[in-house]
């Protein structure tokens, strides 16, 4: 058993799940953007923003606050292929195993047995990772959102090197789009409050002095996910020296070199 006091605060910054999830401004925001989006008669609505802005976090949030008040199903990974795809919607639909479709039609005939048997209207479907699905895939998509039997909240990266609200099948074919942003510095340092307080480590973030914190935003963009790779990389420094040269981490603040050096570690600066 380790008992390196650094090695359990190191893996605070591992990507957990839903329930370590940190509140702040802008994933507010964009929650009840989406929120109230879902309550709209929308078909397709687009959730888009850089990788590691805590996209996935708020669409499981979204999930779990509101599956029990509507029929809403969760796609956390992408699909390559058409019958997949529907068969997995029509075991979360029906709970029971697909029968094999000879056709798409025959798919929209069950769900349109459902609506009539149940009286739910619309069934609401989060797809994460939406940026990977064919093209193929996305079409046969926007042609059941216009059956008026499901509604899709596509989920994608906004790249530097792609824009894909650029392509033709989102951009002319979204009714509502929202973008959920890098943090703020003021967020940045919130999300590391959080985060230390609901581990019961609340006393490590006095290791980092405000000109410290906003070095970390400047490494970082801003990107959380970004951030808990520096500050595991940061501690597991500090987990080294605990355990092999404990005076050199003396003292109540870190070395900015020390941050300095879990950036290099993670390619945020180049040695």
């Amino acid at each position: 058993m380790n008992n390196n006091r650094f090695n359990a605060i190191k893996h605070i910054f591992v990507e957990g799940d839903v329930f370590d999830y940190v509140n702040l401004d802008k994933s507010t925001q964009a929650y009840e953007k989406l929120v109230r989006a879902l309550q709209k008669p929308l078909k397709l609505i687009l959730f888009y923003g850089k990788p590691g802005t805590g996209k996935t976090f708020l669409l499981r949030k979204i999930y779990n606050d509101l599956r029990n008040k509507q029929l809403l199903i969760f796609f956390p990974q992408p699909f390559f292929d058409e019958s997949q795809f529907l068969a997995s919607l029509y075991e979360e639909i029906f709970n029971e195993e697909a029968p094999t479709f000879k056709c798409y039609e025959e798919f929209l005939k069950a769900c349109k047995q459902h609506e009539r048997t149940t009286g739910d209207r619309v069934i609401t479907v989060l797809l994460d990772e939406a940026q990977l699905y064919p093209n193929e895939l996305i079409e046969k998509i926007r042609l059941m959102a216009d059956t008026r039997l499901f509604k899709f909240l596509f989920t994608i990266h906004k790249t530097e090197k792609e824009d894909i609200m650029a392509k033709d099948y989102f951009k002319t074919r979204i009714w509502e789009s929202v973008e959920l942003p890098n943090s703020s510095p003021d967020e940045l340092q919130l999300y590391l409050e959080k985060k230390f307080l609901f581990h019961n480590f609340f006393e490590y973030l006095a290791l980092f002095t405000p000109k410290q914190l906003k070095y970390i935003h400047t490494l970082t963009a801003g990107n959380l996910r970004t951030v808990n790779k520096l500050l595991y990389k940061f501690f597991e420094l500090y987990e080294y020296y605990e355990e092999y040269h404990p005076t050199n981490i003396k003292g109540t603040t870190a070395k900015t070199k020390y941050i300095q050096m879990a950036a290099i570690d993670s390619g945020m600066i180049r040695a």
